[in-house]
């Protein structure tokens, strides 16, 4: 049973990497790029012997074929995203939506090079066998620069927000329903807690540390709490960073104390490179 509701929350998270115009823009730029260098480099399959070409005309032969991946990637990633109204992927949505980019190049190659007016089942097979493994590589490889800018960007943004200096005054606690619950001092900020579809919300009073539950998630609090140096460290902590009393590793893992408190609080390694300072 926690199988199934582990891969039903895997295919309906949100794939968040071909959101932005720049990314999908670099995506198909890699996939070019790669893919001419690769057919010319390496001629996978024997491929520069399909035709009776050689020199100049080969070349172009073999760059074409990276030439069609990026502009049916051009074209599935701005007019056809924009003809269906798709700015979001989930995970499920976007391996549809893969299957849909892989079934088009497939025809396109079959119309520029083979005969669709012949055995097209067994063209299609033909131009799937040879093709898939040629357009994984460039579009994998991709993905992966893009989630590394992604995430480099994410963190020299928490490091620029992090050496701000934080508000002293009070911080008001939405719930889900964007309706304040209750307000507590920034400075008497200890850290949150995320517990499924609510939050622990640690604080000090009277030198105490107490607990205040709210209806939310960690994610929707995240964006309103950055600016007062409030940051996330791990899937499941926000901390007041101006409150981390000591930082200290065991093993591999980092761990932030918290003032006035007994809580160690860990420190996941997406966010390891921000919070590596306070032990430096």
């Amino acid at each position: 049973m926690k199988n199934r509701s582990g891969i039903h929350r895997f295919f309906n998270a949100e794939f968040t990497l071909l959101d932005k115009k720049q990314d999908r823009y670099l995506l198909i730029l890699i996939c070019l790029i790669f893919s001419v260098v690769f057919v010319n480099v390496f001629v996978p399959f024997n491929i520069n012997r399909w035709y009776s070409d050689s020199g100049f005309i080969q070349f172009l032969r073999l760059s074409s074929y990276g030439v069609i991946i990026a502009i049916v990637f051009l074209f599935t990633q701005f007019p056809l995203r924009k003809i269906f109204k798709i700015t979001h992927f989930k995970v499920k949505t976007y391996l549809l939506w893969l299957s849909i980019e892989a079934a088009l190049i497939n025809l396109t190659y079959i119309f520029s090079y083979g005969n669709p007016l012949g055995n097209f089942v067994n063209d299609m097979g033909f131009s799937i066998k040879y093709t898939l493994p040629g357009v994984c590589l460039p579009y994998s490889f991709a993905l992966l620069l893009i989630y590394y800018k992604n995430q480099y960007s994410e963190i020299k943004t928490l490091k620029q927000q992090a050496a701000r200096p934080a508000p002293g005054k009070l911080i008001g606690f939405k719930d889900e329903k964007g309706k304040i619950h209750f307000s507590i001092l920034s400075d008497d900020l200890l850290f949150l807690e995320s517990a499924d579809n609510y939050v622990y919300v640690y604080y000090l009073a009277d030198g105490k540390k107490n607990r205040r539950i709210l209806r939310n998630t960690l994610k929707n609090l995240e964006e309103a709490l950055k600016a007062r140096n409030i940051l996330r460290c791990h899937r499941s902590f926000i901390v007041n960073t101006q409150n981390v009393e000591m930082a200290y590793k065991k093993g591999k893992r980092l761990f932030l104390k918290l003032r006035q408190t007994d809580s160690s609080i860990p420190v996941s390694s997406k966010y390891f490179p921000l919070f590596l300072a306070y032990i430096s």
